[in-house]
This record gives structure tokens, C-alpha cells and sequence, in this order.
């Protein structure tokens, strides 16, 4: 995957895209052509990591949780 198409499958920006790959988050190489090609696995597994970690936290918020008058 390029790095737009990785922006657009997360919804971020290609300059956050950067960031995961620096960081190590996401894996990936110069392509032959000067693009930089994401490995799709590893977008997959953040992905999922990702949804796994919204998922735990809309769990733990409850109708106690709201502040008051909302």
C-alpha cells in the first residue's frame, strides 16, 4: 500500500502515516519506482490493535461517567 492509501484505510494524514513508520508501528520500504510502500500486514495489525483499544475504552465509560445536565 502507499502512504495515501494507508492515510485513507485510517483516516489520518500521510505526514501521521510517516510517524508510524518511523516509530515502528507500521513496516515498509522504498518501492522501485520512489514510492514508499507500506506492508499491509502490519497496517492490518495496527488496524485491528487499534479497534481493540476503542473498544476497551467505550467499555469501561458509563451513564456514570457523563457530567452533570448532560
Amino acid at each position: 500500500m502507499t502512504i495515501a492509501e494507508v492515510a485513507r484505510f485510517l483516516f489520518v494524514s500521510r505526514s501521521h502515516v510517516r510517524h508510524l513508520l518511523q516509530s515502528g508501528h507500521l513496516h515498509g520500504a522504498p518501492g522501485h519506482d520512489g514510492e514508499y510502500i507500506v506492508d499491509e500486514g502490519s497496517v492490518m495489525r495496527y488496524r485491528r490493535e487499534l479497534d481493540e483499544r476503542v473498544r476497551r475504552y467505550l467499555d469501561t465509560q458509563t451513564e456514570d461517567d457523563e457530567p452533570p445536565g448532560l
